[in-house]
C-alpha cells in the first residue's frame, strides 16, 4: 500500500480504524456484564466504536482515491480559510487572557464581537449587535436563572 500525499488525513483514518477497534473490544468486554442485550453501558461504546471503524474507513478510501487524481498543488500564501482559522484560534486565545482581567461579560463581549467579524463575515455593527444580544442571553441563563459564578475581573 502507498502512503498518500496527504498524510494528515491517512493518519487520522488510521487512528480512528484503530480506535474504533478498541472501543468495540471495550463495549463487548462489559457486555457480560449487561442486564439487557440492547441497553446499559456497552450499547454507546459498541455503537461508537463501529461508528469510528465505518468514518475512518471512509476518510482512509477518500484519502486514496483524492490521491489518483490530485495534482501537485503548492501554495505559498494561506488561503481565506487558513487565516480565518488563525485569528479565531488568536481570538479564543485573548478570550483566555482576558477572562480574569476584564471578567467574563466584557471578555465575551469582544470575543463574541470578534468572532462574529472572523467567522460570520458580518460587518461591525451586525456583529456588535449579535454579541450584545449573546452576552445578555448567556448572563440571563447563567449568571441569574442558574446561578453560576463566573470570573467578575477589575471592572465589574
Amino acid at each position: 500500500m502507498k502512503i498518500p500525499k496527504n498524510l494528515p488525513d491517512f493518519v487520522g483514518a488510521v487512528l480512528s480504524i484503530v480506535l474504533g477497534v478498541v472501543v468495540s473490544i471495550e463495549g463487548f468486554r462489559i457486555r457480560s456484564h449487561a442486564v439487557s442485550q440492547y441497553t446499559l453501558d456497552h450499547t454507546l461504546p459498541a455503537i461508537l466504536g463501529v461508528l469510528f471503524i465505518v468514518l475512518g474507513t471512509m476518510l482512509m478510501i477518500s484519502t486514496m482515491r483524492d490521491q489518483e487524481h490530485e495534482q501537485d498543488k503548492r501554495r505559498t500564501l494561506p488561503s481565506p480559510y487558513q487565516n480565518r482559522m488563525i485569528l479565531s484560534l488568536s481570538t479564543l486565545g485573548l478570550y483566555f487572557l482576558m477572562l480574569n482581567i476584564m471578567g467574563y461579560l466584557l471578555a465575551t463581549l469582544i470575543a463574541s464581537v470578534l468572532l462574529f467579524r472572523i467567522v460570520g463575515t458580518y460587518r461591525w455593527a451586525r456583529s456588535v449587535a449579535c454579541a450584545l444580544v449573546l452576552t445578555g442571553s448567556l448572563y440571563l441563563v447563567f449568571i441569574k436563572w442558574l446561578q453560576i459564578s463566573f470570573p467578575a475581573g477589575i471592572f465589574f
